[in-house]
């Protein structure tokens, strides 16, 4: 009797928080649904033979921009395929309106569907979005996203309150808006995620993700490092956003997080400071379940490296 979709065998199994275990797997829709000394090969519609092999679980990246640079379904078929051959089977990719991805604004109900119909498809992995509200009308539809889509990670990106994906100036046009994308904006935005976590409670943690960088900062560094080039691209582009920034930033979140009850998510800390400011977070408001996310650039690479414009990326490659 065929009891599984897939029966793995003689692998050594990388359990989380266990370690390393001889054993075989049993798969069903997708999903674990034994894991046994031995399981009878002749149960399992497929059979994988993994003896000599290690056998880990599938990893979640949680910090992806599918579709920012390039069309949403074309970008998600290459670069789930390079998941995969990571050892990534699922992927949390992060959308926002205006320009890049799909290149217009609007209400999510017309413009998250088609998200959706050029996602379907087009991955090789599992996939779930974080939104981005970007105007006071979409504000409003937090509930539906929740409720129709299943998004449960809204985003908010500090540093677009002047300046654009590259750091120059006309954030408001750049994410066709026509109100103002700053701290007020922030604050309500708070409130209305605060208010969707209570409301949903039943239904897991509703959170927004920040992008810390303070603006005006930027604005400021970037024209003196135009006029002070050192002829090291990353390490410049470093001190054009520099790392204080961060900490700035973080600072802000940190009290309106306090002041509405949002539970929020610190992401990509690129330096000491910005780890040092979280922390701090975390340590101060408990209840606020914050969580602080690193990311395998800043973490394995340093901005003396020779890779120029590949290197590039927001919040900056710091020094070792």
């Amino acid at each position: 009797m065929k009891v599984y979709d897939l029966v793995i065998q003689g692998g050594h199994l990388v359990i989380p928080k266990t370690g390393v275990v001889k054993a075989d797997i049993g798969v069903k829709g997708e999903k674990i649904a034994a894991i046994s000394l031995r399981i009878d090969p002749q149960t399992g519609e497929r059979v994988i033979d993994a003896s000599g092999k290690y056998v880990f679980p599938g990893a979640v990246d949680s910090h992806f921009h599918i579709g920012i640079f390039r069309p949403l379904d074309e970008d998600a078929l290459s670069e789930s395929r390079s998941a995969v051959w990571g050892g990534v089977t699922t992927i949390c990719s992060y959308f926002r309106t205006g320009k890049n991805y799909l290149n217009r604004s609007g209400p999510y109900q017309e413009v998250f569907p088609e998200v959706l119909e050029k996602s379907k498809g087009s991955f090789f992995t599992d996939y779930a979005y974080h939104v981005s509200i970007m105007t006071p009308e979409q504000m409003k539809e937090i509930d539906l996203l929740i409720e129709r889509f299943g998004i449960s990670t809204f985003k908010y990106f500090m540093f677009y309150k002047m300046l654009d994906l590259t750091g120059g100036a006309g954030g408001d046009k750049y994410l066709l808006l026509n109100t103002s994308y700053d701290l007020g904006f922030l604050y309500n935005y708070m409130k209305e995620v605060a208010r969707a976590n209570e409301k949903y409670k039943d239904y897991g943690r509703i959170s927004l993700s920040i992008h810390c960088e303070q603006p005006e900062i930027i604005n400021v560094a970037t024209q003196y490092v135009r006029q002070h080039e050192s002829g090291r691209p990353l390490k410049d582009y470093s001190d054009a956003r520099p790392a204080f920034s961060e900490r700035m930033a973080i600072k802000d979140a940190e009290v309106l997080a306090g002041e509405t009850h949002c539970p929020i998510n610190l992401l990509h800390l690129s330096s000491i400071d910005a780890i040092e400011a979280g922390k701090e977070a975390v340590e101060k408001h408990p209840e606020l379940n914050i969580l602080l996310e690193g990311t395998l650039h800043h973490l394995g690479l340093s901005n003396d490296i020779p890779y120029g414009r590949l290197g590039k990326v927001n919040p900056p490659i710091r020094e070792r």
